[in-house]
């Protein structure tokens, strides 16, 4: 009886309470096919990431950096371990002076922090439309109540009576547009603080994984660690 009710509600909507409804239908998709890409692009992030650092298990040199690039795809920490490789071959400093090398292990850490940075953006693109499809679906829904609500005035003063008949289908219609958009807003902002919480992490990961490769560059540098 309930999407009896609802189905006749929607074939006796007005022009407006139709685009309120479509334009609500069209941000609901975009959210969800925007937190789809963005779940599947983590989780292939965490896959290569994992992959990775079990190649790095055997680096106790920079130089076998090579090696674990080599053996794996993807990107994530592999990326960072490229830029660091690419420094590495561009940096013209003395790595025999003691300074040199703490300048050229500064500079490979930067690399990698700022390919850390580059992947932050790429897995950050299109992100913000989840922020805008919470905050304007209650808005959007709001404006359809407040048309419907207007609209059931305007029928009070048309047919001279406030009974039930005459009100109730512009209330329900208006509460409609509410509900759907606290539909599309609610899932919406939950995703988007899902994954800007794992994007987070994911950063925290990176910036760790950047000291990490400038410490094995000093390391290398010491006497006696070749």
């Amino acid at each position: 009886m309930q999407n009896i009710a609802i189905f006749n509600l929607l074939a006796h909507m007005g022009v407006e309470g139709y685009a309120i409804l479509a334009l609500l239908a069209s941000l609901s998709v975009l959210s969800v096919a925007i937190a789809l890409q963005k779940w599947r692009e983590i989780h292939e992030r965490d896959a290569s990431d994992e992959a990775f650092l079990d190649a790095m298990a055997s680096v106790r040199r920079f130089e076998d950096l090579v090696g674990a690039v080599a053996r794996t795809r993807g990107s994530g920490l592999r990326s960072l371990a490229e830029a660091a490789l690419v420094e590495d071959e561009n940096m013209r400093i003395d790595a025999a002076e003691p300074e040199g090398a703490e300048v050229r292990g500064q500079l490979i850490q930067e690399a990698c922090e700022r390919a850390a940075e580059e992947e932050y953006i790429r897995l950050e693109a299109r992100l913000p439309w989840l922020v805008v499809a919470a905050g304007s679906g209650p808005f959007l829904g709001l404006l359809g109540t407040v048309w419907g609500i207007m609209d059931a005035f305007f029928r009070i003063g048309k047919e001279a009576s406030a009974g039930l008949n005459v009100v109730a289908p512009g209330i329900a219609e208006a509460l409609l547009t509410t509900l759907a958009g606290l539909l599309v807003a609610i899932p919406a902002a939950g995703a988007h603080q899902l994954l800007s919480g794992r994007m987070r992490r994911l950063e925290g990961e990176h910036v760790l994984f950047a000291s990490r490769l400038g410490s094995l560059y000093r390391r290398a540098s010491l006497p006696g660690a070749r």
